[in-house]
C-alpha cells in the first residue's frame, strides 16, 4: 500500500503547509522532498538554531495519516535526550500514544524545533512527557534480575555491615539471561527462600547479600569500581575473592530501597562483571477465585496426556492445583505437535514425563507422579496395580483418552473408591465434543453415565456425518486414522473439562453446572444448528455407584474366610 497514490491530495497538502511554514520562519531552510528507495514520502531539511544549522529528514510510514511521520538526523548524531537511541528518531510532542489524523508534517517539524531550541537554550533537557512502561526500559536489556516486593522483604532482613550467603537461579530464554534470588542463607538453614521460583532448567549460581549503610555508593560501571566500593565498608576479603577465584559469582549490594545485581566471571586475570536491569514481577496480585484456594492441596489424576490431557493438566496447574498424578504409555512424536501441550523439546519423550516437566514450569512446587504405564495393555499385573491405586488415591480421575478400554478402568477406580470422574471426547472434523461429570451418589456412575449418553444419540435419529472413526464413543482399531481436529478445537472441550474439574475441587458441597453432561457444537453439523451451540443432557438418577448384594454372598464370604485362615475360628 502507498498511502500517497491512495490519497494524492493529502499528499500534495502536506508538501503545501511545509512550504507555508519554510515562507513564515526563516529557522525552517533548504527543504527538498524525495520518493525514498522503499517508496516512502520523505522531506530533507535544516533546522537553524542559534548558530547552528541541523540537517534533519522527515518520513511518512506507510499508513500515515493514522500512523505518526518520524523525524531523525540526517548526520546520524545525538541530539537531544528526547531521541531513541544515540542517532535515533526525536520523541516529539506527537507520538503514537496522542496521534491523530489531522496532525501533519508540518506540525512535526514545528515540534522539533521547539524541542531543540528549548534544549539550547538552557543547556538542559526539555521537560518531559514521556510515559515509558517498565516494559519498555527494559527492552534492550540482556540481563535481567526479577526484582518483587517479596525479594525486597527478603533483603531487608539482612542485618547492615553482614555479608550474607544466598543462591540466584539463573536460565536463558527468548534471548534473554534472567536472574532470581531464590534464597538468603545456607541451604540447609535459608533464612527467606522464594516461594515463586522457576522449576526445571534453571542454574544456581553462588552468591553473596551485602546491606551496605543507607546512603552508601552501590553505583559501579566495572569490577575494579565493585572492589573499591566494598572495601571503605570492611569487605576488602570479598573483593580479593572477586578478584582472584575463577568460576561464576553473583553479588547484591543493598542500599535503603536501592538494589545493584551483579555477576562476576571469567578466569584470573579475566574477570568479568555484568550489571541486571531489575524486572519489576508481581507475585500478590489476586486473579483467581478465592475459592481456588483449596485445589491447593487437592490431587488430580489425568489419565491420557495427549491433546486433550496435555491441556488439562496445564490449566489445572494454573488454576493452583497442587498434587498430580499423569499416567500415559505413549512417547510425544512430532505429529503431535499440532495440538499438544508440550512443544518440540518433548518430541521422543514419554507424555507423562514431559508433561511433568511442564508442569512443574508453571508451578515449581506442585508434586507430580508421572507413571507411563499402559492401562489395559500388556503389562505387569503390579505395575497396573500400583499405577490403579495411585489413580484412587486422588481427589478427582479425569479421563483424558477417549478410550473405551481405559474408561472402564477409570470407572471402576472412581466407583470403588468412590471418587469424582469426568471426561471429554473431541468430535472429529470440528463439529464439537462433550464433557461429562460424574459425583459418586449424586450423578450415575460413569458407565451407567456412558450408557445413557448412547441412548440420548440414539434417540436424536440424526445420522453421524463422519466416517466411522469420527462418531462419539466409536472405536478405532490399529487401522484407524487419526482423528481430525484442529488445536482451537480440542482447546474449546479441555477447557470446559477443566471448568468441570475446578468446580468439583473448589465446590465440593455444591456446583454452578445444573446438568453433568454437555455437548458442544462447533459447526453446524450433527445436531448442532450452529456454531456455539450447547446441548445439556440430563442423565437422570444417581444410580450405579454400589455393588447389588447377591443372594447367597454372606455365606460365601464366611466359606472363603473359613478356607483361607484354617483354624481361625478355633483359637482361643
Amino acid at each position: 500500500m502507498i498511502w500517497w497514490v491512495e490519497l494524492p491530495g493529502r499528499a500534495q497538502a502536506e508538501r503545501a503547509a511545509v512550504s507555508d511554514l519554510a515562507e513564515q520562519n526563516p529557522w525552517l531552510t533548504n527543504v527538498a522532498w524525495r520518493v525514498a528507495a522503499n517508496l516512502q514520502f520523505v522531506a530533507d531539511f535544516e533546522l537553524q538554531v542559534g548558530e547552528q544549522s541541523i540537517p534533519l529528514t522527515l518520513t511518512y510510514p506507510d499508513f500515515f495519516p493514522d500512523t505518526t511521520p518520524s523525524v531523525v538526523p540526517r548526520d546520524g548524531v545525538r541530539l537531544s535526550g528526547h531521541q531513541y537511541g544515540a542517532a535515533g528518531e526525536l520523541c516529539l510532542e506527537h507520538r503514537p500514544d496522542n496521534w491523530s489524523p489531522e496532525i501533519t508534517g508540518a506540525m512535526m517539524i514545528e515540534s522539533a524545533y521547539r524541542l531543540l531550541s528549548v534544549e539550547q537554550e538552557t543547556g538542559q533537557a526539555a521537560e518531559s512527557d514521556h510515559r515509558t512502561l517498565p516494559a519498555q526500559r527494559v527492552r534492550t536489556a540482556a540481563f535481567r534480575f526479577l526484582c518483587s516486593e517479596l525479594v525486597r522483604a527478603g533483603l531487608q532482613m539482612v542485618e547492615e555491615g553482614d555479608v550474607v550467603e544466598a543462591e540466584i537461579q539463573e536460565h536463558y530464554f527468548s534471548g534473554v539471561w534472567a536472574a532470581q534470588l531464590a534464597r538468603i542463607g545456607p541451604a540447609d538453614a535459608p533464612a527467606w527462600v522464594e516461594p515463586k521460583r522457576r522449576g526445571y532448567g534453571a542454574t544456581s549460581v553462588a552468591s553473596k547479600v551485602i546491606r551496605l549503610p543507607e546512603g552508601s555508593p552501590i553505583e559501579c560501571q566495572s569490577l575494579d569500581d565493585l572492589v573499591a566500593l566494598l572495601e571503605p565498608h570492611g569487605h576488602r576479603s570479598l573483593g580479593q575473592e572477586l578478584l582472584l577465584v575463577s568460576g561464576t559469582n553473583a553479588v547484591i549490594l543493598c542500599e535503603g530501597g536501592n538494589i545493584l545485581v551483579a555477576m562476576v566471571y571469567g578466569d584470573v586475570g579475566n574477570r568479568t562483571l555484568i550489571k541486571y536491569n531489575q524486572v519489576i514481577t508481581e507475585v500478590d496480585s489476586v486473579r483467581l477465585d478465592p475459592a481456588y484456594a483449596r485445589l491447593n492441596a487437592a490431587r488430580v489424576a489425568v489419565v491420557g496426556c495427549g491433546s486433550v490431557g496435555s491441556k488439562v493438566a496445564v490449566q489445572l496447574a494454573r488454576s493452583g492445583v497442587g498434587h498430580f498424578v499423569l499416567v500415559d504409555g505413549d512417547v510425544f512424536a512430532s505429529g503431535n505437535l499440532v495440538r499438544n501441550e508440550l512443544d518440540w523439546r518433548a518430541v521422543g519423550m514419554h507424555k507423562s514425563r514431559a508433561l511433568e516437566s511442564r508442569l512443574q514450569e508453571i508451578s515449581a512446587d506442585c508434586e507430580v507422579i508421572s507413571r507411563t504405564t499402559v492401562l489395559g495393555g500388556q503389562e505387569s499385573g503390579g505395575a497396573t496395580a500400583v499405577t490403579m491405586k495411585h489413580i484412587a488415591d486422588c481427589d478427582v480421575i479425569i479421563d483424558a483418552t477417549a478410550d473405551s478400554t481405559v474408561f472402564n478402568l477409570c470407572a471402576s477406580i472412581a466407583r470403588r473408591a468412590k471418587k469424582p470422574m469426568c471426561w471429554a471426547q473431541v468430535f472429529g472434523g470440528g463439529a464439537g465434543g462433550i464433557v461429562v461429570r460424574s459425583r459418586p451418589e449424586l450423578d450415575p456412575a460413569p458407565l451407567a453415565a456412558r450408557q445413557r449418553i448412547e441412548a440420548w444419540y440414539a434417540d436424536q435419529g440424526v445420522e453421524w456425518p463422519e466416517e466411522r472413526t469420527s462418531q462419539p464413543y466409536s472405536e478405532v482399531g490399529d487401522s484407524g486414522g487419526p482423528l481430525i481436529a484442529d488445536d482451537a478445537d480440542v482447546s474449546v472441550v479441555a477447557a470446559h473439562l477443566s471448568r468441570f474439574a475446578i468446580d468439583l475441587l473448589a465446590r465440593p458441597g455444591s456446583t454452578i453446572f445444573p446438568y453433568s453432561a454437555y455437548l458442544i457444537g462447533m459447526a453446524e453439523r450433527w445436531v448442532f444448528t450452529a456454531p456455539f451451540d450447547v446441548r445439556p443432557i440430563d442423565l437422570g438418577a444417581s444410580d450405579g455407584w454400589s455393588t447389588e448384594t447377591q443372594e447367597g454372598d454372606l455365606e460365601a464370604l464366611k466359606q472363603l474366610l473359613a478356607d483361607l485362615f484354617p483354624g481361625a475360628g478355633n483359637a482361643g
